[in-house]
């Protein structure tokens, strides 16, 4: 939409390299097309990988997204619904899934981001854990360079894809809770030196000098934010930014979307709803007003303690 002017657009496919994702209306559509779309690919010399009978590695898959629960009489088998695998002419096999990834993110078949949320955190751990020993609980690191291969490696890991994530009060906790673990074991502090000397986790943060968990996810959803509102407005990021489905609203409480979701963002940034678009065309000044997200003090009489045992 420009400029007061609207039109309907549809999207059949979404690729990246190598990697294609192919969108179907109803399991008819994908049978018909599956074998059509496998010998176009082999007429140009490449191959869709297909199941074949004992093969144990699967390259593509089809994901089932149901509708919200509420649109079914039967939501646990979404109204009997076929589940089964996409049978090929060659004998072969597409199995549908009710996860898939794509471009390293978990898509899942209810639409939300909580299994890509907990996959996330679930690779940041690995990456704390095989660096724990040498580097964020040593002695003889400093916290400057903790805090660099804490961000470099396993924040960039944690929060890889969250500038399109819909995160809910659940998903916040778990994450809020992975960076103040990992704060906490850079400072050398237990949950005992917690209570003992009531320290606060802005004060851990401050002593490390990072940021809230919230302002590394706010920060890189607004940028994506803005990159995108500075696109062409035939561009297909920009169109989906600005559109909506002409759908009847379902009964019950929506599920948490994208566009509250960018709201909750710019409302943490102190930036207007009204009117965003056209302040993030300043790609300089649009940066300035990211970087400049405040956050609160810590409490200055326990940094002392902490300074000591993190090393700074």
């Amino acid at each position: 939409m420009s400029g007061g002017e609207e039109w309907e657009f549809e999207m059949s496919d979404s690729e990246y390299a190598d990697d294609t994702g192919l969108l179907f209306c109803d399991r008819g559509g994908v049978e018909a097309m599956a074998p059509k779309v496998n010998a176009h690919f082999a007429r140009w010399g490449m191959q869709v990988h297909e199941k074949a009978p004992g093969d144990t590695k699967v390259k593509t898959l089809v994901l089932f997204c149901a509708a919200p629960p509420a649109s079914y009489l039967d939501p646990t088998t979404f109204d009997n619904a076929n589940l089964t695998d996409i049978v090929l002419p060659t004998g072969n096999v597409v199995p549908v899934v009710d996860r898939a990834k794509y471009l390293g993110s978990i898509v899942s078949r209810d639409g939300t981001d909580t299994l890509d949320v907990a996959a996330r955190i679930t690779a940041a751990t690995k990456a704390f854990g095989a660096l724990s020993k040498l580097v964020f609980r040593s002695d003889g690191v400093s916290a400057a360079a903790k805090r660099e291969a804490y961000v470099a490696i396993v924040l960039a890991i944690l929060i890889y894809g969250s500038e399109s994530w819909c995160l809910t009060a659940a998903m916040w906790s778990k994450l809020r809770a992975f960076h103040h673990q990992c704060a906490r074991a850079m400072c050398r502090v237990s949950m005992w030196h917690v209570r003992e000397h009531r320290i606060s986790m802005v004060s851990v943060l401050k002593v490390l000098k990072l940021r809230s968990i919230e302002a590394y996810v706010r920060r890189r959803q607004l940028q994506w934010a803005g990159h995108v509102a500075r696109m062409p407005h035939t561009r297909l990021p920009s169109m989906f930014l600005t559109s909506w489905c002409a759908h009847p609203r379902p009964q019950r409480r929506p599920d948490f979307t994208y566009g509250e979701g960018l709201a909750a963002a710019l409302e943490y940034a102190g930036i207007e709803q009204e009117g965003w678009m056209e302040v993030a065309q300043d790609r300089a000044g649009w940066k300035q007003l990211i970087r400049d997200i405040a956050e609160p003090e810590g409490d200055t009489e326990v940094h002392e303690v902490l300074r000591r045992r993190a090393g700074v």
